[in-house]
């Protein structure tokens, strides 16, 4: 799934989308989740906590909100924030600047599939909801596995498709009918919040992406639902040398 379906690479795509988007993209962000997005990322950044993780790689890390929230839940912690559009860059390094904690994250332009670092860098990698824009999803997990130090952990939020048949349709409405036209009308991009319902059931299911980690080279990678399944947080372990 592309976001404008040109004759564009899919990279090249998402980087126009998310330009044009990143203005308005915080605010469309919390309305149209209603809020529930910042508890998801808590979650995430609690177990990359309780992990001890001081050297964080965000991917993916758009307008920074899980960068910050991480630089400022983990004292202690550097955070370097990896984005393929300047446009949420520039959002990104104004909120650092006014924010606590902010002087330990540093924002980079660059691709997940060929990220601009050296082997074992970091001991941790998040993203949250930015694998799906990938235009090469094995490939970033790849580069993921790559720049993390042996026992390096990784931690991925994405959304899934509830399972609840009730609360499934409604969700699926919501995200079908709502989301496209506030986002489009606020964003003034209809083609990106159509893009978004149809990048997500594209994405492989859980069971699915564990076993993509694992050929990545992660290993006891597990996955838990969030929110009756709108969202997944999945993490997994750098396998050593020779058992990957």
């Amino acid at each position: 799934m592309q976001p404008y379906n040109t004759t564009e690479p899919k990279k090249e795509q998402v980087r126009r989308m998310f330009d044009g988007i990143a203005p308005r993209y915080d605010l469309l962000n919390h309305v149209l989740s209603l809020g529930i997005d910042r508890g998801w990322r808590r979650r995430l950044v609690r177990t990359v906590r309780a992990d001890g993780r001081t050297a964080v790689l965000d991917v993916a890390t758009g307008t920074g909100d899980l960068a910050l929230m991480i630089a400022r839940r983990c004292p202690g912690t550097s955070v370097t924030g990896l984005d393929l559009s300047e446009g949420m860059l520039e959002v990104a390094r104004r909120k650092a600047a006014a924010t606590a904690g902010g002087d330990r994250i540093g924002f980079i332009a660059g691709e997940a599939e060929a990220m601009p670092f050296g082997d074992g860098c970091f001991d941790a990698v998040t993203a949250a909801f930015g694998v799906r824009n990938f235009h090469d999803i094995p490939a970033g997990l790849t580069e993921m596995a790559r720049v993390l130090g042996e026992g390096g952990r990784v931690y991925i939020l994405e959304f899934s498709t509830p399972h609840n048949r009730v609360f499934g349709a409604v969700y699926k409405w919501y995200f079908h009918r709502v989301l496209p036209f506030v986002g489009g009308l606020v964003s003034r991009d209809g083609s990106a919040y159509r893009y978004l319902p149809s990048s997500v059931e594209e994405f492989p299911a859980p069971e699915e992406f564990v076993r993509s980690m694992e050929s990545a080279g992660f290993t006891g990678c597990r996955y838990w639902r969030l929110t009756n399944g709108v969202a997944c947080l999945y993490t997994g372990t750098k396998a050593a040398a020779g058992n990957s």
